[in-house]
Parts: structure tokens; sequence; C-alpha cells
């Protein structure tokens, strides 16, 4: 299981400088990010935007959520694009732990490749926030990462949004925002 389960890590980064970022791919982000109400999840109770500890409980036991905002130490300015990317589209941590679905990456797979990098314009662009993320606590077995491996190989499609040729764009536009971005 650990060898099926094994992911490498991506190395840290140091965090882009916020003027790397266009305005406009920002823009978009900000839009895409208010659609997918990404700000619900991870925004603790009268806690800092974004910056993670929400409680989200399930019969299994408690998730909290992490910190979006890139500070280095505790949120994800250390993550590439491409670790960001991973983890969208794979379910997979910059550490190569993988994540439990209770983060939609099984919808967020369906994004663009403009999109995923217009979410991460707009999270690097965010000010960073200190703010340690919360272990999880789920019962045994449910709490060991690399079973999550086994529940994607029976669960996960990977897999960008496909347009319905029989519909037109507005309908597609509509489902792709549906099915890809607002999987909460």
């Amino acid at each position: 299981l650990l060898a099926f389960a094994w992911r490498p890590a991506i190395a840290p980064i140091a965090p882009p400088s916020p003027a790397s970022f266009p305005q406009e791919l920002i823009d978009r982000g900000e839009t895409l990010a208010s659609a997918g109400n990404c700000i619900e999840c991870h925004t603790a109770p009268g806690g800092t935007a974004n910056a993670g500890g929400k409680p989200i409980y399930r019969r299994f036991g408690t998730f909290y959520s992490t910190n979006l905002t890139p500070d280095e130490e505790t949120g994800i300015g250390a993550w590439s694009e491409a670790a960001f990317t991973r983890a969208l589209r794979e379910g997979v941590s910059r550490d190569g732990a993988h994540l439990f679905p209770v983060f939609p990456y099984s919808h967020y797979t369906q994004l663009t490749d403009d999109d995923v990098r217009a979410l991460y314009a707009y999270f690097m662009t965010r000010p960073p926030v200190k703010a340690p993320n919360r272990p999880n606590t789920l019962y045994f077995p449910l709490d060991v990462r690399p079973l999550q491996a086994l529940w994607k190989s029976l669960f996960f499609t990977p897999g960008r949004y496909r347009p319905d040729p029989g519909r037109d764009p507005r309908w597609n536009r509509g489902a792709y925002l549906a099915e890809a971005l607002a999987g909460c």
C-alpha cells in the first residue's frame, strides 16, 4: 500500500511577488474563488479570511480546513503553481500526502489550466496570515493518509471538464462552473 500510495514531494519555493501576477489574472482568480465559495470552507468562524481552521464535521471524525494564504510556514506560500495544481487535480499536497476527499479535488480536477493559474495568482496575492493548521481528528483507520490512494483508485476519476456538444456555450459554462468549481 505504501508503494502504491507514495507521491513525491514538490520542493518548496520562495513566495512569488504579488507584482509578478497580471491584475487581470488576479481578478479572474477572485471571481473564480467567489464562485467556488472557497472562503466558506477555508475560514474559521470569527477567523481571518482563507486562513483555515474551520471544523468540518463528519460521522467518522472532524476535518479542519487548511490555510490558503501565502504564508510560507503555515499556508501555501512555499507552494509552486505545480504543487497547487497537483492538489486541485490529484488531491496530493506539496509534501506528497494524499488529501482527504472532503477537499473536493474530485471536482477541481475538471478546472482548465487557465482557471487553476488564475486561482493560484489570486491566493498568492492575498495577505499572508500565520495560522497553523489544526490536525484532523478521524477514527482509525480512516486517519491513515495512504489509504486515500485506495479510495482514489475506487472513486476518483481525474480529468478536465468536457463540454456537451449538444448544448450551447452558455449552458456549458454554467455546467462547468457547477461541476468543476462549485463542488462543495
